[in-house]
């Protein structure tokens, strides 16, 4: 391409916002006469940053992604934050999902990189206003996430926010731009009945246009409803083919039950080994089940040696991620004075009453010795008779001899 037919590029050389930010379009997306360079996108967009907010927002997409550069999701957040301020749409839901979820890392060698004080605090009272507010003016992401966070607590659901949901993710899949995610949560509606009756053909007909999107939490739930035959006919090669695919794919749950179905003696050619495998790989992808499982192994010795500091490592990372058995088995290896973290009784504390408070009937019994013997906190008999019979309502047999003694 000559400098005469070059023109953007000569106008962005020289300075102009709107020419280095169409300029970083050009090598982002690529054209008939340019090809995509996605370290010449990132540098024109971070040029025009100052000045277009939809420039701060990709250059934020670009620091995400890695996309020619190095990968910052705080710098990435950062410059979501920006460009949000600026009324950039698509930077105030992106920086509304960090707010909601926190900034998230692909390794834990990733997020040692960065210090708590790093971080953009987590605010999702604030993220929800934000969604709410987007999706008031239309913005299709917003609608079908606040949709989400309507029917997130299924038991919990109100009448009002289950229409609300409805409606919005109805509306939502009219739109030829619809997310795959838009179809998944419509089938939940009609799986769950929310804010319309419940049908389970059009909650699979909602599924299988959500896959043919491409998203794997929808072929996990195909394959789990091909297993336990729900509105379909039960079909375990089904089943099992859905669930491999979303392991392929990257779906650390369906890795999770790929690995299951293995070690079941499901899939031919496939033995406990490889069942390891896929487990192991969900853990590293963070699947707090996994995490629980392989934290068990190893503190016993199950499948290999016993590695305590490993465990302690799985069992930390879980209990980061809200799993309550986690949380009980942290908490009880700080009890330990010998074990593979420092002894810390306002820890253990802390984790048995996390996990308590999410009905874990072993953190429940915990948590009532805690109070009993006054181990990491003061002691009260009432709030230790109290846990002692939730913990034996929840079937903890421990819970109901300490009852009877």
């Amino acid at each position: 391409m000559s400098s005469a037919e070059d023109e953007l590029r000569e106008k962005a050389l020289l300075g102009d916002p709107k020419s280095e930010f169409a300029l970083g379009n050009e090598y982002f997306y690529g054209t008939e006469t340019r090809k995509a360079n996605p370290v010449l996108a990132a540098h024109w967009f971070r040029k025009a940053s100052d000045e277009i907010p939809e420039a701060m927002f990709n250059y934020g997409v670009c620091l995400e992604r890695g996309l020619g550069v190095d990968r910052d999701p705080v710098a990435a957040a950062e410059c979501y934050r920006k460009a949000a301020e600026k009324n950039c749409e698509p930077a105030e839901y992106n920086y509304a999902m960090v707010l909601l979820n926190g900034v998230e890392f692909r390794t834990v060698e990733e997020s040692g990189k960065f210090k708590d004080a790093d971080l953009p605090a987590r605010d999702p009272e604030k993220a929800r206003k934000m969604i709410r507010s987007l999706a008031g003016r239309g913005y299709l992401p917003a609608q079908v996430e606040l949709a989400a966070i309507l029917i997130a607590r299924p038991d919990d659901v109100s009448a009002k926010d289950a229409e609300e949901a409805f409606a919005l993710v109805s509306r939502a899949v009219k739109d030829p731009d619809a997310p795959a995610r838009a179809w998944r949560v419509l089938a939940d509606c009609y799986f769950s009945g929310f804010g319309t009756i419940p049908d389970g053909k059009k909650m699979i007909e909602a599924l299988e246009k959500a896959v043919a999107k491409g998203n794997l939490e929808a072929l996990s739930r195909m394959g789990y409803c091909y297993e336990f035959g729900i509105n379909v006919k039960a079909d375990p090669k089904k089943a099992l083919a859905c669930y491999e695919r979303a392991a392929k794919a990257g779906l650390p749950a369906a890795m999770l039950k790929y690995g299951d179905m293995i070690a079941a003696g499901e899939v031919e050619g496939k033995g406990t080994d490889d069942a390891l495998v896929w487990i192991k790989k969900s853990a590293v992808e963070d699947c707090p089940e996994a995490l629980y499982r392989l934290g068990v192994w190893n503190l016993h010795g199950i499948g290999a040696e016993k590695d305590p500091e490993l465990a302690a490592e799985l069992f930390s990372r879980g209990a980061q991620l809200e799993h309550a058995n986690c949380q009980y088995e942290l908490g009880m290896l700080f009890l330990q004075k010998d074990g593979p973290i420092a002894k810390d009784d306002k820890s253990a504390f802390f984790w048995f009453n996390r996990a308590a408070s999410k009905g874990n009937a072993p953190a429940q019994r915990q948590l009532a010795v805690c109070y009993e013997n006054g181990v990491g906190c003061d002691v009260d008999l009432e709030k230790a008779l109290a846990l002692y019979r939730e913990a034996a309502r929840n079937g903890d047999v421990e819970a109901r001899l300490r009852l009877n003694n």
